[in-house]
């Protein structure tokens, strides 16, 4: 009777173990149909997503190379908007925060050649040298055509961007408020009733007069322009005296031609030469003519009588900071013109200018640009 159950028991066991593996077995291939079906599925879904993924980043990649090419025609480097934009230092309670400004890209129409060199030396407004030529050479993207009708205005609008300034890459909430005029000797101003180049938006406005247009070639000669060789152009508009000129117009004293008290802070009374200056002018004019025509705006001046007339005009121009003009601290001075560098020692009484000598510019005596 025992070894009968032990058989049914035994028995029961193998029919229970052979159903479990029968479940098993058919759990299994149904688990791994379902979780095939599903890894399948999963795969797809991320095969799409790479696609996709790859679409927008191709697009993204584009729009880069797009906003790249636009800063650097306005001189801005990415790696300098990414240190601007990027930060883990977190604000101290209190702080200033930065404000986040919209940027404008804007499209040039072309390149100034002038005489001036460097910043340092050129005339705080325009019309202030007239003997001063600048040459606007239009892009290839602008057809020269632009240019016809033109020359029946004897002056334009200059609208330019002040590509050199010091600060012209600094966060807005580094932009100075107020400044000291040369005029003022030290009295502060709101920037936006000057016309400093130190400005929130660093866009500039000359009034030039034409000397010539050639709508063939794309250019445009001006005379009087207080621009630095190089400054991107953004537009020019037609001076037109009926509503150029208000009736009403005025002006503090300050800015006046005369100043208010009848004594003008940056006029120099005459320049003389030095033994040997002029000679050494004249030696830089043939030098440079011979290796630089191509580097700077020399070929503006046809002729040496006229570029020493220009040296002269732009030296009757106090351009010392206020700073220096009211404490000297310097016995002599230097300003860069055409690629000339002209050295020059104040005299009295006057003031008055004596011109000492003048060199082709080197690496020792170029001076910053903000490149």
């Amino acid at each position: 009777m025992v070894a009968v159950s032990r058989a049914v028991v035994a028995t029961a066991v193998a029919s229970a173990l052979s159903t479990a593996i029968v479940v098993y077995y058919a759990l299994h291939h149904a688990t791994s149909k379902a979780a095939k079906a599903e890894l399948k599925d999963l795969a797809k879904k991320e095969r799409d997503g790479r696609v996709r993924l790859q679409i927008a980043l191709g697009s993204a990649q584009d729009k880069i190379k797009a906003l790249e090419a636009a800063l650097q025609s306005h001189g801005v480097s990415p790696q300098e908007i990414l240190d601007l934009t990027t930060t883990n230092a977190k604000p101290k309670r209190g702080a200033k925060k930065d404000v986040v400004v919209p940027l404008l890209t804007v499209q040039t129409i072309g390149t100034i050649a002038s005489p001036y060199s460097t910043r340092n030396g050129t005339p705080r407004q325009p019309s202030l040298v007239t003997t001063s030529v600048a040459k606007l050479q239009l892009h290839k993207h602008i057809p020269p055509s632009a240019l016809l009708s033109l020359a029946e205005f004897s002056h334009v609008w200059v609208v330019f961007h002040f590509h050199q300034n010091t600060n012209v890459h600094k966060p807005t909430a580094q932009v100075k408020a107020t400044i000291k005029p040369p005029r003022l000797n030290g009295a502060a101003v709101g920037v936006l009733a000057t016309r400093s180049p130190h400005r929130p938006a660093p866009i500039g406005l000359s009034l030039a007069k034409i000397i010539a247009v050639n709508a063939d070639e794309g250019y445009v000669l001006f005379q009087g322009l207080d621009l630095v060789h190089g400054t991107p152009v953004v537009d020019i508009k037609p001076y037109v005296a009926f509503s150029d000129t208000p009736s009403d117009a005025s002006a503090p004293a300050w800015v006046g031609k005369e100043h208010a008290d009848g004594d003008e802070p940056l006029a120099i009374t005459h320049v003389s030469f030095d033994d040997g200056a002029a000679d050494a002018i004249a030696s830089a004019f043939q030098a440079c003519q011979a290796t630089r025509s191509k580097l700077c705006a020399i070929d503006l001046f046809p002729t040496l009588e006229s570029f020493v007339a220009f040296v002269q005009e732009n030296l009757r121009l106090d351009m010392r900071s206020t700073r220096e003009r009211v404490d000297p601290k310097f016995d002599d001075y230097r300003v860069t013109l055409c690629d000339i560098v002209i050295s020059y020692r104040m005299t009295q009484p006057g003031p008055g200018v004596a011109i000492m000598g003048a060199n082709v510019v080197t690496d020792a005596t170029a001076q910053p640009r903000n490149e």
